[in-house]
């Protein structure tokens, strides 16, 4: 495949879903378009670019509408990975059980007990819930946590871009293995068994309701749908596809839909290092959740809240912590300046900055401007004039590493890293760097090795916690995990 299709293929990807692939992921791509290929018989990679298209005719093959929308959701069971199961990732479902629920439906008995001729409102959305374990699985607590749920007024939507995917949801019978980590009490309760496999039982049916979704190009909050006044978001391990521009839309939009207190819960670190804009971190020994403020008014250009703030603006991780994987960018100027779109861009000139500053600061400024709008060639660029004029200037050196990493050069990223450390090796944001590179090749120990690094320098450092308690979670080492994560107690 030839890097014009291949590159056309990337972006048709990137606009229609949000998703990104990464260069380091071109091979394991380019094998996947191959055999769709095959299943299609189509010879080119070019007619299959056409198909995603949907033209009409191509090169003397035929396609209608229905075959682009059918190839899209084949293409989409290759990209993504539906591996869920029920109440996946116990401290985030104790989280959710114990302390954002309860919250919650605390909140809306006492503002409904003025309003009695009313029921209350509960809505739960989980967005990307593959087959279906995840909101049933909220179903299942919320019916726990509500003894007098004939008085409520119910909702939990499932939603996924992939429609096979919300066809099981629907049918709601599932094998053994989606109960891998479940109570056996659980399961015998609220599901009826069918030879080897088990089906949710109807009162619990009846509280979830699914729809196949796009979360990148669809328009919510929609005042004629349900996506509107949402109490919780849960959206775990979706953001790991999206580029950051994505990421930033899907949060403005998840956030315009929450009620005024209502909570986003992503996966362990997926958000760490992007711009939250108006959602305030809220740390919490099991994970780091998200909450639009009670009040309407912006707190702040950062959106943090002052309980959370005082921890976060310790732990760069947070706030300055730029990972491969979600390509996340650093929220260095005000929301403002991440705004300005190409035009702007290319037309702010040198001239507009103070005279006061230097020439090495003006570039540098518009390095970082270039680097938030992704334009990232154009932030080395500048970075790099920077450091002929000053070779020791360790800004310079670490924003050159963070835009070789999100154009997914990584040894260019390490050896910009190891150049900024060379210059400041108390420096904690470089190994953050270097350990969500060595995250991404594979080497877990390297990772952990990093982030206690960066907990020897800055010891109140919570992401660092937080990172290698996901390290040890997804290694089985639940007792490693819990006790990292119960560090982020200790840190004041």
């Amino acid at each position: 495949m030839n890097d014009l299709i291949m590159h056309n293929l990337v972006q048709l990807i990137s606009t229609h879903t949000g998703i990104q692939i990464r260069e380091q992921d071109y091979k394991d791509f380019c094998n996947k378009i191959s055999s769709r290929m095959k299943i299609l018989k189509l010879n080119t990679p070019e007619q299959y670019y056409q198909l995603l298209l949907n033209i009409n005719k191509v090169q003397s093959v035929s396609y209608r509408e229905n075959d682009s929308i059918n190839e899209w959701k084949e293409l989409l069971l290759l990209l993504t990975i539906g591996e869920t199961y029920f109440f996946r990732d116990r401290g985030q479902i104790n989280l959710i059980k114990n302390k954002i629920l309860p919250e919650l439906i605390a909140k809306k008995r006492n503002f409904y007990n003025t309003n009695k001729d009313k029921k209350p409102w509960l809505k739960i959305w989980s967005a990307g819930c593959s087959s279906g374990e995840e909101p049933y699985s909220l179903a299942i607590m919320v019916k726990e946590l509500i003894p007098d749920l004939i008085d409520w007024n119910i909702l939990i939507l499932g939603t996924d871009i992939n429609p096979k995917s919300i066809e099981k949801a629907q049918q709601g019978i599932y094998d053994l293995w989606s109960f891998r980590q479940g109570e056996p009490q659980i399961q015998k309760q609220y599901f009826h068994q069918q030879k080897m496999r088990w089906e949710v039982d109807g009162q619990i049916r009846k509280l979830v309701k699914f729809r196949c979704m796009n979360l990148f190009q669809e328009a919510f909050p929609n005042q004629l749908s349900e996506l509107q006044n949402i109490d919780a978001i849960i959206c775990r391990n979706v953001f790991i596809y999206f580029n950051s521009a994505a990421i930033a839309t899907v949060l403005e939009k998840f956030y315009q839909t929450l009620n005024p207190g209502g909570y986003l819960i992503a996966g362990h670190t997926e958000l760490h290092g992007q711009n939250l804009g108006q959602l305030q971190p809220k740390i919490f020994p099991e994970s780091v959740v998200y909450q639009r403020s009670e009040n309407l008014q912006i707190a702040s250009n950062s959106g943090i809240n002052s309980s959370a703030s005082k921890l976060l603006l310790k732990s760069d991780s947070a706030q300055e912590n730029t990972s491969i994987k979600q390509k996340s960018v650093l929220n260095l100027n005000s929301s403002k300046n991440v705004a300005l779109n190409k035009t702007q861009t290319q037309e702010r000139s040198l001239s507009q900055t103070p005279a006061t500053e230097t020439a090495y600061q003006s570039l540098l400024k518009q390095a970082e401007i270039f680097f938030h709008s992704g334009e990232y060639a154009r932030a080395i660029q500048a970075a790099k004039q920077v450091i002929q004029q000053q070779p020791k200037h360790f800004d310079a050196y670490f924003l050159t590493a963070q835009a070789w990493a999100n154009l997914g050069d990584s040894e260019q990223a390490i050896q910009y890293c190891q150049q900024a450390l060379q210059l400041d090796n108390l420096s904690e944001k470089p190994y953050y760097l270097l350990a969500h590179i060595a995250e991404e090749k594979g080497d877990k120990e390297q990772a952990k090795a990093l982030f206690k690094k960066i907990i020897y320098l800055t010891p109140s450092s919570i992401g660092a916690y937080l990172e290698i308690s996901s390290i040890y979670a997804k290694e089985g080492d639940i007792v490693r995990a819990k006790k990292n994560a119960k560090h982020c107690l200790g840190v004041t």
